[in-house]
């Protein structure tokens, strides 16, 4: 079982540090993006937490980054993630909760993977068999996650999954906090460190409009980084670079975001005076009037009246609700000019534009 560990460094002369968070199984994208930013083993590398479930590549995940952990230069950090699947499956008592757990998450995910590779889905066996069955087949891998920290100190930089208390022992936060804190950014903490964070995507903090960039804010002293992979259908994997020469530091970002590529065919002009996003928690709605389309729908909570594709409503327990991050803004684009290709839907693209996400006729563009 995870029980919190605070590990502290000192870094002298100059220094490049990678940090990288919830790549929630996507082996890919995470090797796309060390790639990218042409990490090498002289490299400070940090994996900030949630490195398992909601991918297709959760086992081989772990076995990778483990591998990587073999280098001195390796910090890998424990996220909820792994603080809920190592609990899951090494405490009897929670041996009932993994039926419930298999029907709340997606197809995916390195409990489901097992539970079906050893046939435990045909009922044979009890639910705390099942728990001892997945736990043994992943013994090795619950070995290395049970035994990560929680948060790295290293100079003036403090890196944690979620958050710290206001406190200035943040070591005896919380282990919920430190995990699965959901206010951090607004909330804030009294440290002098600059402190990094993962576990909620960006996206989550922009009013207007859908964008995973990783957020540095010097007043606040926090760095949030989580691009939503494997949670958001709009995401990206962002890696967070901090580089110090001659005692100066600064900060670059760069992402991963496998999309196909679409040149446009024809001039689009779609004059925009506002544009409105729905995002979480806000993702009730009420539908005032269906179109063919569009439906015109209002959220109360934030007052907004916009069209929202009929593909992305849908209703529970009798309430009307956007399917995730949502955005009505109609590109306009040039002939010539590509875009980043999210999904069709009907008659219309949901697309990326310079960084800028919305919708466009699907007739005006060609694949690359």
């Amino acid at each position: 079982m995870i029980t919190p560990k605070h590990l502290k460094k000192k870094i002298t002369g100059d220094y490049r540090i990678i940090v990288i968070s919830d790549i929630h199984g996507h082996l890919d994208r995470f090797k796309s993006l060390l790639q990218k930013v042409r990490y090498t083993p002289d490299d400070y590398l940090i994996i900030l937490g949630d490195f398992v479930e909601k991918g297709d590549q959760v086992i081989e995940t772990i076995h990778y980054v483990q591998k990587l952990n073999q280098n001195k230069r390796t910090y890998v950090l424990a996220g909820n993630c792994e603080w809920a699947l190592d609990a899951l499956l090494t405490i009897p008592e929670l041996a009932i909760q993994i039926p419930q757990y298999l029907k709340r998450i997606s197809s995916n995910g390195c409990i489901r993977e097992v539970y079906h590779l050893l046939h435990l889905d045909d009922g044979h066996e009890t639910k705390l068999g099942v728990q001892k069955k997945i736990a043994e087949y992943l013994k090795n891998e619950l070995a290395f996650i049970s035994h990560l920290p929680v948060t790295l100190k290293i100079n003036e930089f403090l890196f944690v999954h979620a958050g710290i208390e206001k406190r200035k022992d943040y070591q005896n936060s919380s282990l919920s906090s430190l995990l699965e804190m959901q206010h951090f950014y607004d909330q804030g903490h009294i440290l002098d460190e600059m402190v990094i964070v993962g576990h909620l995507p960006t996206s989550n903090y922009y009013q207007n409009h859908i964008c995973n960039d990783i957020i540095i804010d010097q007043d606040k002293r926090i760095i949030c980084i989580d691009g939503g992979t494997g949670v958001k259908s709009v995401s990206q994997l962002n890696a967070l670079i901090i580089e110090c020469k001659n005692r100066q530091v600064q900060y670059r970002q760069d992402y991963v975001q496998p999309l196909p590529v679409y040149w446009v065919i024809e001039d689009v002009y779609e004059p925009m005076e506002y544009v409105h996003k729905i995002g979480y928690p806000y993702f009730e709605i009420q539908v005032e009037k269906t179109g063919d389309q569009f439906s015109r729908c209002y959220q109360e909570d934030t007052h907004q009246r916009l069209f929202i594709k009929n593909e992305f409503l849908y209703q529970k327990n009798g309430k009307t609700y956007c399917l995730d991050d949502y955005t009505d803004y109609m590109i306009s684009v040039h002939v010539g000019e590509y875009v980043k290709l999210l999904g069709v839907y009907d008659q219309y693209a949901y697309v990326i534009y310079q960084n800028e996400i919305g919708w466009i006729k699907y007739e005006y563009l060609k694949a690359l």
